[in-house]
């Protein structure tokens, strides 16, 4: 079995930059983002199948799916947060604020707004991105599996340690 971290990083890192990007369009930015994982999924079995000439079994594209989806979350995640720390992206409690938004609810409700922001803005945030990418991801993952088909199959070696 040929090493497959690299095509799961290439594909995890060009989706989560360019989720940074697309997030940014409004009103369907964040829909397109979130359909991205798929694509994440999708681009590392294509970099893999097209390396080494082969035809991956939908276990495996499934694993590499998940794994690219997580990487994509996880690098989105954290670039989002230092463009927003570094005043790149707008924060969004600055932003809530500036709108009006927060002062339109009742005090209570404008704390709590402000207190599950700055959760998802945080490792929390980063945890459930990565748990939902890598879900999506893996859908990305068997799509690619069923799509990519470039030589003599693979064996499925999914349940065993040596996916990655």
């Amino acid at each position: 079995m040929q090493e497959k971290l690299p095509s799961i990083l290439l594909g995890g890192a060009v989706v989560g930059v360019a989720n940074v990007l697309i997030a940014q369009i409004p009103v369907v930015g964040g829909c397109l983002a979130c359909l991205l994982y798929i694509g994440a999924g999708m681009l590392a079995v294509w970099h893999y199948t097209n390396a080494y000439r082969v035809t991956l079994p939908g276990g495996q594209g499934a694993v590499m799916g998940l794994l690219a989806g997580i990487v994509a979350a996880l690098t989105s995640g954290v670039l989002s947060i230092l463009l927003i720390r570094i005043g790149v992206l707008p924060d969004p409690i600055a932003a809530m604020e500036a709108s009006g938004q927060l002062s339109q609810m009742p005090p209570e409700q404008a704390e709590m707004t402000v207190r599950v922001v700055r959760m998802l803005t945080g490792p929390l945030g980063l945890l459930i991105g990565a748990v939902i990418g890598g879900l999506i991801g893996l859908i990305g993952g068997v799509i690619g599996a069923a799509t990519f088909k470039k030589g003599p199959a693979e064996e499925d070696t999914s349940a065993s340690s040596e996916v990655i």
